[in-house]
């Protein structure tokens, strides 16, 4: 890929090569400039005489070994326009972020959440929702400046912690990565297996439920149209839990969603992290909003609160029944019970687990396939078999494990990898390029400490008790 100027002057002759700091500024002032955004009739002032010695002053001061941001000023679509992967509209991007925070795993939510109660599992939904946005945010600006510093190049999480925290942590953060993302693909594979054998009366044995799966939805996720079938999946999705709600409402007690035990709940918080994480997504989503920081933290609030709603609605509908609520409270599986029932509810259900499973492993292959390609510097194409064979096989062999990998992998994966990648990754990479920019305040480092802290004890904590 070549650099190409936007809007001054001509292509550049040879490969993009980052330019320092001071000249990027210099740069993105002759284009003010020359648009008429550096003065105009209204006396707006440009980057001339003081303020533009004050901008070459603080591009002396940052740490030239970190990606500068290549949007330092206001431009009009909220990033340069630098692309490697393929744009789409803000609500393809939204739905992809729904679709991989709703997966498979929300049939499992009534299960964690049964002992604790509605209200309590609201509580923790919208305690999720908070941190894991805050998450996501906070890896915004780093994973944008890497995409910007990469053009023609794959970015991953392994890559934007390589290139702030160093090798070592980006290999942690790496295997962490590539596990979490296996162990969400895993649980998908193995419930579809069940659903598929479950669906068929036995005729379909729950391993090549499994297989089949995975090599349909890969061979959508492999290709350009993956956005298109993951809103469509997502549509359904919306449509399935609108069934639902419709009708499981009419045995819903009032009762039974105002009484609750968050002590009894708490322990359910990890499966609901996991179940409602999404920031895998966020270089799929940086590349298909052209690295518009506006755009993307817009689509990560927007495409994270739907997941939200869904939930509440659903547990509404699952833990507001008495027969469910008292079954539930036995351990058994609500979704599970649901669907062996049967009725306008059981086949919601059904949709729900099927659009649920079809949008999370898209986005998973999405996530993993970018991933793979940055870590072994592969190409970021269908037709690279390396690329395609190790995103695909390795959770599909393990799937074939059986259908009680489902809950096993959701669990493990909301108490450690969640934690690290999403806890404590985040407000390090935010310290070190802060640091980098002579931006680290006091308030800054409270706020990334704590954030980093608590999400250390809760994964210790939840190991622990994994173990």
């Amino acid at each position: 890929m070549h650099w190409h100027s936007h809007g001054v002057g001509s292509p550049s002759p040879g490969p993009w090569r980052r330019p320092a700091r001071g000249a990027m500024l210099s740069s993105h002032a002759s284009t003010l400039s020359l648009s008429g955004a550096s003065s105009g009739s209204d006396g707006s002032a440009g980057l001339s005489g003081g303020e533009g010695e004050g901008r070459d002053e603080m591009a002396a001061t940052v740490d030239e070994g970190l990606p500068p941001s290549r949007s330092p000023l206001p431009l009009e679509d909220g990033g340069d326009g630098v692309a490697h992967g393929s744009q789409a509209k803000e609500w393809e991007a939204a739905l992809l972020v729904t679709g991989t925070a709703v997966g498979g795993g929300s049939l499992a939510l009534p299960y964690f959440c049964a002992a604790g109660g509605f209200l309590p599992a609201v509580s923790l939904l919208l305690v999720s929702y908070t941190a894991l946005l805050g998450s996501a945010w906070l890896l915004v600006e780093p994973t944008i400046r890497v995409w910007e510093d990469k053009p023609g190049s794959a970015v991953s999480m392994h890559s934007v912690v390589d290139t702030y925290l160093g090798k070592y942590w980006g290999v942690a953060a790496g295997v962490t990565f590539w596990v979490l993302i296996n162990c969400t693909l895993v649980s998908q594979l193995a419930k579809c297996g069940e659903l598929a054998a479950l669906m068929s009366g036995g005729a379909l044995h729950s391993r090549i439920g499994s297989i089949a799966s995975a090599l349909v939805v890969a061979g959508f996720s492999f290709n350009r149209g993956a956005g298109k079938v993951n809103a469509l999946a997502t549509g359904g999705l919306f449509a399935a839990f609108g069934l639902a709600c419709v009708a499981g409402a009419p045995g819903v007690s009032t009762q039974l969603l105002l009484a609750g035990n968050m002590a009894a709940a708490l322990p359910a918080l990890p499966a609901i992290l996991q179940t409602m994480t999404y920031a895998e997504a966020i270089p799929t989503v940086v590349d298909m909003c052209r690295g518009s920081r506006t755009k993307v933290r817009r689509v990560l609030m927007l495409g994270s609160l739907g997941p939200t709603v869904m939930y509440s609605l659903w547990l509404a509908v699952t833990l507001g029944r008495r027969e469910l609520a008292t079954f539930g409270a036995t351990g058994g599986d609500l979704a599970g019970k649901i669907l062996s029932d049967g009725g306008m509810l059981g086949v919601a259900t059904g949709a729900i687990a099927v659009f649920a499973s079809i949008s999370t492993l898209i986005g998973c292959y999405l996530a993993l396939s970018r991933f793979m390609a940055d870590t072994f510097s592969l190409p970021l194409s269908n037709t690279c078999v390396k690329l395609v064979a190790a995103t695909v096989v390795p959770s599909a062999l393990i799937s074939l494990k059986g259908p009680e990998l489902y809950y096993i992998m959701i669990k493990f994966a909301g108490c450690v990898p969640v934690a690290f990648l999403w806890g404590v990754l985040p407000p390090l990479v935010m310290w070190t390029m802060w640091r980098g920019d002579h931006a680290l305040t006091l308030p800054r480092k409270l706020f990334l400490a704590a954030g980093c802290g608590a999400s250390t004890v809760a994964m210790v904590v939840g190991g622990y008790y994994m173990c």
